[in-house]
């Protein structure tokens, strides 16, 4: 039995019974005893133990990133990055310099294009990307809009006359205009070939994803299909690296539908885990196809739509009550919510004792709806990332009303809804820091302003936003029991800080180095 003391920092435990603590001690990858450097070395008398110096260094537990694709994120890295292309035209002259790298026939894959950025002020359409020979399949920051040329709607069997899934567009002749929002883009990943055709160059991809992701002090990640999107995962690989002894941290998967043989949630172990179904409910707020009670500002005629009848939604979240699933349900506009809200206190009122669903993203929320939210056992998974990101496509968006609901973390705490938070990653930046960073501040991350904060009311404090990325993940996870917190009994993943999150003026919380991440207690990254 190994035995690991960690001497002389600042440790904030995320344990309510003793919020702070100097120094904790680590054995088989549990925590042992938590409280001052003597009490520590009192209480673990052992002379083959060995000995950590924190020299002050701030502890936090492990952070939780409770909602992103880690998959698809991984794979994404080898796709042309488009994130900062200020045109079309930029992205354009990028995918050129991929597909003359690449055999005649290859496929281009550029991801993270946010056409409210570009010059032209529009999604590209075919006719931009068609003087590239290959295939080009383009997917905005989003996940939920898509560009192809003429060439990958060839392979996909995209064509004028054929029936067509609704989310591809068509210009008034009826012939495709290269822009899908929603469905239809499997056809188009139907066409490509497969990462399970490349499994070794899939975990090389993971591990590569997960590396960064240690790097920022994170130790548990929930990652979610959306296969409808183009988005998949595929638990097999997480197992995969687990026999191998090569997974740094934990994961549970969420896929799109039941598992057999009557199989409720969780399913696995401590390092890999079925988490439930992702179900979504609506579309997406950049593409308006989230369903709202009002319409868009921008487009009058548009109220967004539910992603299926209210009728299926309610017979699917009732199965999976009934099993015993957890579902994490994509929420972002008003009216999919008070869909939902209906369903749910439905469904608990059939059985108070069900699994703990979770909301996912929940954009807007009328006071009465985060009362009704409040009062159910579910978790509501929040990224304030997005804030950041997408604050002026909001003010341009959604009508005054809205907006005094929109992104509003601090309004939904204080009414007693349960918060955790995440990146959702890749549809935003995967570094935690820039989540915490957007929370507390509520100003765009590179631009920084406007002064004072967005809606500055629904600020949140560090010690609020702390708590949404490690003990409420945990909690969203339900794994609280043994992971949140630092604290005598639970699995020891934390990590050290280089630089004082309590301490650094706020709008330094981007820019937080990690020292040393440590999961089950064992090193996964250290700094030099």
């Amino acid at each position: 039995m190994t035995l690991v003391r960690y001497l002389n920092g600042a440790v904030t435990t995320m344990d309510d019974a003793k919020p702070e603590a100097e120094a904790f001690a680590v054995r088989d990858g549990l925590i042992e005893v938590v409280g001052s450097t003597g009490e520590v070395r009192a209480a673990t008398i052992d002379s083959t133990a060995a000995e950590i110096n924190l020299e002050g260094r701030r502890v936090i537990p492990g952070i939780v990133d409770s909602h992103l694709h880690l998959l698809a994120y991984a794979l994404g890295k080898r796709a042309v990055d488009l994130s900062d292309c200020a045109s079309i035209g930029e992205a354009v002259g990028r995918l050129e310099e991929r597909a003359v790298q690449l055999e005649d026939g290859e496929w281009v894959r550029g991801i993270n294009f946010d056409h409210s950025r570009f010059a032209e002020h529009r999604l590209p359409r075919r006719e931009d990307l068609d003087h590239i020979g290959n295939p080009v399949f383009l997917t905005r920051v989003c996940r939920h809009a898509h560009v192809v040329n003429s060439a990958a709607m060839e392979r996909a069997g995209i064509e004028a006359g054929r029936t067509l899934p609704e989310g591809i567009q068509l210009d008034d002749g009826g012939e495709p205009t290269g822009v899908i929002l929603e469905t239809g883009v499997e056809l188009v990943e139907s066409a490509m070939p497969s990462y399970r055709d490349r499994p070794e160059e899939a975990k090389d991809a993971l591990l590569e994803a997960m590396a960064e992701y240690t790097s920022w002090g994170v130790t548990s990640l929930s990652t979610t299909a959306a296969e409808h999107l183009g988005i998949h995962e595929d638990i097999g690989l997480y197992q995969l690296l687990e026999r191998e002894g090569r997974l740094p941290l934990r994961v549970t998967v969420h896929g799109n539908d039941f598992l057999p043989l009557g199989v409720r949630s969780p399913f696995g172990g401590g390092r890999v885990r079925w988490g439930g179904m992702k179900l979504f409910v609506d579309g997406g707020f950049c593409a308006r196809t989230a369903a709202m009670s009002r319409p868009y500002t921008c487009d009058d005629d548009n109220w967004g739509a539910l992603s299926r009848p209210p009728g299926e939604l309610r017979g699917t979240i009732l199965k999976a009550h009934r099993q015993g699933v957890q579902v994490a349900m994509h929420v972002i506009g008003d009216a999919a919510l008070e869909t939902v809200l209906g369903i749910l206190e439905e469904a608990y009122r059939y059985d108070p004792r069900g699994p703990r669903h979770r909301i996912l993203h929940c954009y807007i929320a009328w006071p009465e709806q985060r009362r009704r939210l409040a009062a159910l056992p579910v978790s509501v998974d929040v990224q304030p990332i997005f804030a950041a990101d997408e604050m002026d496509i909001a003010d341009g968006t959604l009508e005054p009303a809205l907006l005094e609901h929109a992104y509003a973390w601090r309004s939904l705490r204080e009414a007693g809804v349960h918060l955790s938070g995440s990146s959702d990653n890749p549809a935003a930046l995967p570094n935690p820091w820039l989540g915490i960073d957007a929370a507390v501040n509520r100003e765009r991350i590179v631009a920084r302003g406007p002064e004072g904060g967005w809606h500055p009311g629904e600020k949140l404090d560090i010690d609020e936003t702390m708590e949404l990325f490690t003990r409420n993940g945990a909690w969203a996870l339900g794994q609280e029991e043994m992971l949140g917190a630092i604290t005598p009994g639970k699995w020891a993943d934390f990590a050290v800080l280089q630089d004082d999150p309590w301490k650094v003026d706020t709008r330094a919380l981007k820019d937080i180095r990690v020292w040393r991440t440590y999961c089950g207690g064992r090193c996964v990254f250290a700094r030099e």
